[in-house]
């Protein structure tokens, strides 16, 4: 099986834009989890780019380039529209937040961001 890096780009830039009024929930709740000392960044996020896959909701607030060390702050899984489950990962590149990463837990598809109110810790 071919490597997914092979497949598709990590990163492909887009047009900036405001998050969506469920990024930014869904941000905002995963910063009052774990990782409140990143509070002030969120309401000065943009989005940048997207995940080279095309399919999945995953969002940049920084450019990314193979190499970057980024860690991962706090991660929850909530159920989607369909009713599978799917974790929200709050990611941080040299002290501010870098992206949104989505993926679907339990492998259904297709899926989607989860519901704000059914995120729970994972």
């Amino acid at each position: 099986m071919a490597d997914a890096q092979a497949l598709f780009p990590f990163f492909v830039s887009s047009v900036p834009r405001p998050l969506s009024a469920q990024e930014r929930a869904i941000v905002e709740r995963l910063l009052r989890e774990q990782s409140p000392q990143y509070s002030e960044q969120a309401g000065a996020l943009k989005v940048v780019g997207r995940c080279g896959c095309g399919a999945c909701p995953t969002v940049f607030f920084q450019s990314h380039k193979d190499g970057d060390c980024e860690v991962d702050l706090v991660t929850m899984a909530g159920k989607d529209e369909a009713g599978g489950l799917v974790a929200a990962v709050l990611v941080a590149k040299e002290g501010a937040l870098s992206q949104l990463e989505f993926y679907s837990v339990d492998g259904h598809d297709p899926w989607g961001i989860p519901n704000v109110e059914t995120l729970a810790p994972w």
